[in-house]
Order: C-alpha cells, then sequence, then structure tokens
C-alpha cells in the first residue's frame, strides 16, 4: 500500500502542472483587464500600456504562466485585480473559510440523511416509502439551485415574519448581521447559523436526492448477491446482513461520489453563494473570472484541482479499508 501511495503521489505532480497549464491557457483567451481602459479618454495610453508591462500581459501567454508560477513557488501569488491593493492570498484567506464553512455542513447533513434513506429504500423496494423516497430524490435532482434559492428566499424572507410582525424568519443573505462583527463567540455563532440555513437546505436538498439514488441502486445490486443469500438462509438477523454483510459493500461505489464531491467545499457553489450574497470561493472565482483577475482565479481554480486528485487518491485507499478483497501492489 505504501508503495503504491508514493507511485501515486509522484504521479500527481506532472498531472497537477499539466492541469494548470491548461487551465491558464484557456483563461488567457480573456482580453486582459486594461483592454477597456483603451476606451477612456481620461486615461493616457502610455499609463496603460504601462500597466500591462508591468502586470506581464505585454508577453505571451505560456511565459506568463512560468512567471506567475514562479510566483506562487515562492509564495508570492500577486495582486488582486479585483480589489485593489489587496493581496490574492488575502482575499483567498477571506473567502476560503466561509465556503469550508458552508460546504462542510452541507456535506455532513447531506451524508447523514442520504445514505440512510437510501438504505431504506432499497430494503423496502417497492413499497410506499420507496415510492417516497423516490419522488422526493427525483425533485432534488431536476430542481435548479437558483429556483429553489429564491423560492426558499421568498417563503422564509418575505413571507413569513417573526412574532413583531416585521423581522424576517431567516435573513435573506450574507454571513453575519452587521454590527455583531466584535460580539462573543456564541453571540456570533448564533447569528451565523441562522444566515447559513437557507443555503445549505437548498445545497442538501439537491445533493440528498442524487445521493439517496446511488445509494439504493448499489444496496439493491448488493442485497442480491449469493453471499446475502446465504447469510439469510443462516438464520442470521437482518439488521446484521444489512449492516455488516450489505452495506460495506454497498459503500464502495458512493465512496467514489463522496470523494469527488468533498472539493466542492473549496470551490464552493457559485450559484448559491451569488444568490444569498455570500462571499465564498464560488463567487470570488466567478468575479475573478469576469474581472480578468487571474492571480485570484488561478489559486481558486489550483486548490480545487489538486483537492480532486488528492481526492481520488483518497477514496482508492478507502476502498482497501472498506473491502479487504481489494489489494495495491
Amino acid at each position: 500500500m505504501r508503495d503504491y501511495i508514493v507511485r501515486r503521489v509522484l504521479g500527481m505532480i506532472p498531472l497537477i502542472l499539466i492541469v494548470m497549464i491548461v487551465s491558464f491557457g484557456i483563461f488567457s483567451l480573456v482580453p486582459n483587464p486594461f483592454a477597456a481602459l483603451i476606451e477612456n479618454p481620461r486615461i493616457k495610453k502610455s499609463d496603460i500600456q504601462r500597466l500591462i508591462k508591468a502586470w506581464g500581459f505585454d508577453l505571451p501567454w505560456y511565459l506568463r504562466f512560468f512567471k506567475w508560477f514562479g510566483g506562487v513557488i515562492r509564495g508570492d501569488w500577486g495582486p488582486s485585480l479585483l480589489y485593489p491593493g489587496s493581496l490574492a492570498r488575502d482575499i483567498i484567506a477571506r473567502a476560503l473559510p466561509v465556503t469550508v464553512r458552508l460546504m462542510g455542513i452541507e456535506l455532513l447533513v447531506s451524508l447523514a440523511v442520504a445514505l440512510p434513506i437510501g438504505i431504506i429504500s432499497a430494503v423496502k423496494q417497492y413499497s410506499v416509502t420507496d415510492y417516497i423516497v423516490t419522488v422526493f430524490s427525483f425533485l432534488g435532482m431536476s430542481m435548479p439551485s437558483f429556483w429553489l434559492g429564491l423560492m426558499t428566499m421568498m417563503l422564509f424572507s418575505v413571507v413569513l415574519k417573526r412574532p413583531d410582525g416585521i423581522t424576517p424568519l431567516l435573513p435573506a443573505g450574507g454571513i453575519i448581521t452587521p454590527g455583531l462583527e466584535d460580539a462573543s463567540f456564541w453571540v456570533k455563532f448564533g447569528d451565523r447559523a441562522q444566515y447559513l440555513v437557507l443555503p445549505v437546505f437548498v445545497l442538501s436538498f439537491i445533493s440528498i436526492g442524487g445521493w439517496a439514488r446511488y445509494m439504493r441502486s448499489s444496496m439493491l445490486e448488493v442485497v442480491r448477491q449469493d453471499y446475502i443469500r446465504t447469510a439469510r438462509a443462516k438464520g442470521a438477523p437482518e439488521r446484521l446482513v444489512i449492516n455488516k454483510h450489505a452495506l460495506r459493500n454497498a459503500l464502495i461505489p458512493i465512496v467514489t461520489l463522496i470523494a469527488l464531491s468533498v472539493p466542492g467545499i473549496v470551490g464552493g457553489a457559485a450559484i448559491t453563494e451569488t444568490i444569498f450574497n455570500i462571499p465564498g470561493m464560488g463567487s470570488l472565482i466567478i468575479q475573478a473570472e469576469i474581472k480578468s483577475d487571474y492571480p485570484t482565479a488561478m489559486i481558486g481554480l489550483m486548490l480545487a484541482s489538486v483537492l480532486v486528485i488528492v481526492f481520488n487518491l483518497v477514496a482508492d485507499v478507502v476502498y482497501a479499508w472498506i473491502d479487504p478483497r481489494i489489494k495495491y501492489s
């Protein structure tokens, strides 16, 4: 196992480099952010050319890449064009915890709900419970996140009010009530929690639908295997058959699904973050791409790419832990 992990880690290095080069090359197709200034008569062309040269936009994209990559290796991620006067790493450092908190809670909620109802749906195939879970799953899979976000916002932030009849039941967006930034931990904790309810619900509702269907399908395939029938024929309790013999094998394809979902903790959910005005990584990367802020956008894309590659390795390692039959040489 150790040799396998070492080989995979060494193989990640050129793969990550290729992903970064391709991403930078595609991103370089966007006109440089100073092109729009040429139309402004109040700005001297010489000043624009000085900015273009200072940022390296007068160089071919591959030379700009190596210049940027060298800065990343040295820890210099460059300034942000999106927020003049700020460094890209400072912008990322402010947005990353917000997205990790949001997407981490969403991941835990989705797993806690989707896996049990998927198992129940498979065990009680073609029952009323199975049909209810199926309808719920298809609703979640087909519901556009932007539409669901707007509908929940309208219901809980516009229609429904608190007992005073004025204050919305839940805030429509943001991450904290203005003026509470310096409050005590528990006051800020309670305040932040209410801001997370709607976005977490929207993201979880969509994720649960797909994960529950995957769990149901995987469990149905396993419970029809010969060794499950043998366990039942020996008189093993149904709970033991499901939890011990069937569940671990049914989790193998789910591990891949979960591993590929974890990088979303950094990448964020751009649409949901934009709708609820959450200053996380998703909305930040979208804004950086629109404004051609390549230092900020590339760092965000690089983090997401690295996590996808790393968690593919994690999934392979977990396979061997779940199923002892899987060996890596």
